[in-house]
């Protein structure tokens, strides 16, 4: 099915819309394995779950359920009512695999790679790891995960993929070292080891300093900028997440990156090692290696915390919840 193509309101500029998503054979399969659990039995606190999953599906079934909204709307539905386990990401996964695999494929034939490489079904099956983790980190009463969201994921798995193989960006912020290169295998030196451990150390210090920067933002100036420099939301998408008008994103935006670029070169300065090692000069001075650096911060490592990043507040995976 070819997409459709409207025409927007404001600027009558041609605006192409996704054919529908392959939710209704998903739901029937998802029930199956509803279901099936139900019969296999379990604990009360579990079956009254899986009930209440199976009704959030009734309330989806005769709402035209192959539509983003329709997909998100069980979803969020089923993570409302405590449903986290492994048949929802399998739902998910069966909804998705098919578009995760065309952002992987057009990711890597932007960047010049064969779009049909054998790395395709690994990057999907990364992201479909990353989506069931998101899935099962969720917390909240009430729960908002978006479509745009969750295909993303297969953009940052991609490029996170890129960096590793190709290591042509900033080697300032891109410095990661496997386990092999930290002295984890036998045949590498102590100092070479000591180096790179150091190293990794002041990545993590910089994430930090990146993060604690972004915090200080008011909610929407902080809302609006990790959508467009985390999830890599474009203006129109961020605009309807936040509720705002489209024309006013940039400014948003703008204002943001203006305050944290602000709160960034003060916590700059107090990064151990950071002078010299890195160089804060070369940092303080160039304006598009601070506009990366929090996509690099939320790459780094185990990435972002989902439950504190679902409440509005940044941090590492790796450490406690605040």
């Amino acid at each position: 099915m070819n997409a459709a193509v409207i025409y927007d309101d404001q600027d009558e500029a041609p605006v192409r819309l996704s054919p529908p998503l392959p939710v209704a054979g998903a739901l029937r399969r998802f029930r199956g394995a509803l279901t099936g659990a139900m019969r296999r039995g379990g604990d009360d606190l579990r079956q009254a779950r899986r009930r209440a999953a199976l009704e959030v599906l009734d309330a989806v079934r005769d709402a035209g359920p192959d539509t983003v909204a329709g997909f998100e709307l069980v979803l969020n539905g089923c993570l409302d009512v405590g449903y986290r386990s492994q048949p929802l990401a399998a739902f998910v996964f069966d909804v998705l695999h098919r578009r995760l695999a065309g952002r992987v494929r057009r990711r890597l034939a932007q960047c010049g790679q064969d779009p049909d490489s054998a790395e395709v079904a690994d990057l999907v099956s990364a992201a479909a790891v990353a989506i069931q983790k998101l899935i099962r980190g969720a917390r909240r009463e009430r729960h908002t995960l978006r479509y745009a969201l969750l295909i993303s994921i297969a953009d940052h798995r991609t490029i996170d993929f890129l960096r590793r193989r190709r290591p042509e960006y900033r080697e300032t912020m891109d410095d990661q070292v496997a386990d092999a290169e930290l002295g984890h295998v036998h045949g590498v030196s102590p100092e070479r080891a000591l180096h790179h451990a150091q190293r990794e150390a002041l990545a993590h210090r910089l994430q930090a300093a990146v993060l604690g920067a972004v915090n200080e933002l008011r909610t929407l100036e902080r809302r609006a900028l990790v959508l467009v420099e985390v999830d890599g939301l474009g203006y129109p998408a961020v605009a309807a997440h936040l509720g705002i008008k489209r024309t006013d994103v940039g400014n948003v935006v703008r204002r943001a990156r203006l305050q944290r670029d602000r709160a960034l070169l003060g916590r700059l300065r107090a990064v151990e090692g950071l002078d010299g090692h890195i160089g804060f000069g070369r940092i303080q001075g160039d304006r598009e290696l601070r506009l990366n650096m929090l996509t690099w911060a939320a790459d780094i490592g185990h990435g972002l915390c989902p439950t504190c990043r679902a409440q509005g507040f940044l941090h590492a995976a790796q450490y406690a919840c605040p």
